[in-house]
């Protein structure tokens, strides 16, 4: 191994530097000592110190060793030795053929009929889907009652469920005045609403649309609405301005534009996301009612 000189403000360094050219621990290099800083004034160094070093070379093994190792392996008696593995005769090309084209006889033919899995995405989409048989509303009905019934006696509140026979509507009516069934704002009664649908669907699926009411509520709350649509409208009209009305559902939405569209001199949006989306009251000039 050649000898690497490196320096150093120290030996320490100029060794540590040594170690990290020759890639090898401190163990296993041989140093010798060139230069050694001198000593200045103060305590301090001049000069810089500077070494040489290599990889500590190992001498060979001693003969002896090699030879008792080489001994030890061939005393084994030759009963002991593994047998060395007879090779194979080789095949002649004939007999090669022979057993490829009885393993091409042996395979299996592939059908030509498509599995499910094997079925592409067009062929799949073309194929008709099975459509669900849609429940008789009185199957639906029935299921609406039993469910609102059940819901009402788990608020705790003792009450009937009334629907009225229609052809194409669920009107469910919860008897009596409870208040914690309708919630503020009637929030906890679309919720109900909601819930009942989606039980209905599960059970008895079918298009009808299904409405839920709690003690005549809904209808209370559809003439509060068309009060507070004409107050609104008023104001835009006199001050004409428009009125941003407070952010509602999507059912007093409707409510509001269509008590809105019958009074004259205002028209109705909407704006916002949900759950803040609301109504805003447009003021209507009469050149822009004789332009449209």
């Amino acid at each position: 191994m050649e000898w690497v000189e490196t320096t150093g403000k120290t030996i320490e360094e100029a060794q540590d530097l040594a170690l990290d050219k020759l890639g090898v621990d401190k163990s296993e290099a041989e140093f010798e000592v060139l230069e050694e800083p001198k000593a200045g004034l103060f305590g301090r160094t001049r000069g810089q110190a500077r070494v040489r070093a290599r990889v500590e070379p190992k001498g060979p093994r001693p003969k002896n060793d090699r030879r008792d190792k080489r001994k030890k392996s061939t005393d084994k008696p030759k009963a002991e030795r593994a047998p060395k593995a007879e090779r194979a005769p080789k095949a002649d090309k004939a007999t090669v053929a022979a057993g490829d084209d009885q393993a091409s006889d042996a395979a299996p033919k592939r059908q030509s009929k498509k599995t499910d899995a094997e079925e592409t995405p067009r062929e799949r989409k073309s194929a008709p889907k099975a459509q669900k048989d849609s429940a008789p509303i009185e199957e639906v009905r029935e299921h609406v009652s039993t469910f609102l019934t059940g819901l009402t006696a788990a608020f705790g509140f003792d009450g009937g469920v009334t629907i009225p026979d229609e052809d194409d509507t669920i009107n469910a009516m919860v008897d009596g005045k409870h208040g914690l069934m309708v919630g503020p704002r009637g929030r906890t009664l679309d919720a109900i609403q909601e819930l009942t649908r989606v039980a209905a669907q599960r059970t008895a699926p079918s298009a009808v649309r299904i409405r839920v009411d709690v003690g005549g509520y809904r209808e209370i709350r559809r003439e509060a609405l068309a009060a507070f649509a004409a107050d609104a409208a008023a104001k835009a009209s006199e001050e004409q301005v428009e009125v941003v009305l407070e952010p509602m559902s999507s059912a007093d939405r409707k409510t509001l534009h269509d008590a809105l569209n019958e009074i004259e001199g205002v028209a109705t949006r909407s704006a916002g996301n949900e759950p803040r989306r609301r109504v805003i009251v447009v003021p209507v000039t009469n050149e822009g009612a004789d332009a449209e």
